[in-house]
């Protein structure tokens, strides 16, 4: 079986996800969400499960977790209205840590090599 077949319709579903939850937070009245970015969309191939992962560059995961937590629900609605699949998936929603990941090893390699 090759690569493109196997998941096609998850390799469909993912980015419709990531864009009908990107719309939802930029619509939305938080303005910790309308600062948010959604990064990666993984959903489960029964569409029983979406994890998002959504990071900001603000640096205040822990608000940037609540407000998702209290909003998940009204998101939840707009994908259910937005997808034309039986199923819809449930969210959960996730903080992306990659770009801290980032400047952290980036501030290690400036303390290694400091001439360059």
């Amino acid at each position: 079986m090759s690569n493109q077949s196997r998941g096609g319709r998850i390799n469909r579903i993912n980015p419709l996800v990531h864009q009908i939850i990107s719309k939802a937070l930029i619509k939305n009245s938080d303005p910790i969400l309308k600062k948010a970015t959604v990064t990666h969309v993984s959903t489960s191939p029964d569409l029983k499960k979406c994890l998002v992962f959504v990071s900001t560059m603000e640096g205040n995961e822990g608000s940037l977790k609540n407000s998702l937590e209290k909003n998940r629900t009204k998101i939840q609605k707009v994908l259910s209205q937005e997808m034309t699949t039986k199923n819809v998936p449930k969210i959960i929603f996730e903080i992306d840590n990659t770009i801290n990941n980032v400047f952290r090893i980036n501030d290690l390699l400036e303390k290694v090599n400091p001439d360059e």
